[in-house]
């Protein structure tokens, strides 16, 4: 089970980044956003959150391991489907990457 260490970890590393390396900050960002998945006591909320984050970077920044993480987070956040947050960004996912 992923810890709560292990998200801040990424956190501060996206932290660190600031401005700069565009797909490293959206790889970290995608792994909070799995670790907040994954936790004990999930929080799909602040995953969802995170992920949207994800998405964003997609305009800029398109590699495989980026994609392949999205498709992480998305199975990450499949059973949290019925909080609203969460069904929206799996939504927003399928639509901004089947056009992508």
């Amino acid at each position: 089970m992923p810890s709560t260490r292990a998200a801040a970890g990424a956190e501060q590393t996206v932290l660190l980044h600031g401005e700069a390396f565009a797909r490293n900050r959206a790889l970290y960002t995608a792994d909070i956003a799995i670790q907040h998945a994954h936790r004990e006591r999930a929080e799909p909320e602040v995953a969802a959150e995170a992920a949207a984050r994800v998405l964003a970077y997609l305009p800029t920044v398109r590699s495989d391991r980026l994609m392949q993480q999205l498709t992480n987070v998305a199975s990450a956040l499949q059973r949290h489907t019925a909080v609203p947050a969460v069904a929206d960004w799996l939504e927003e996912y399928r639509t901004t990457t089947a056009t992508g």
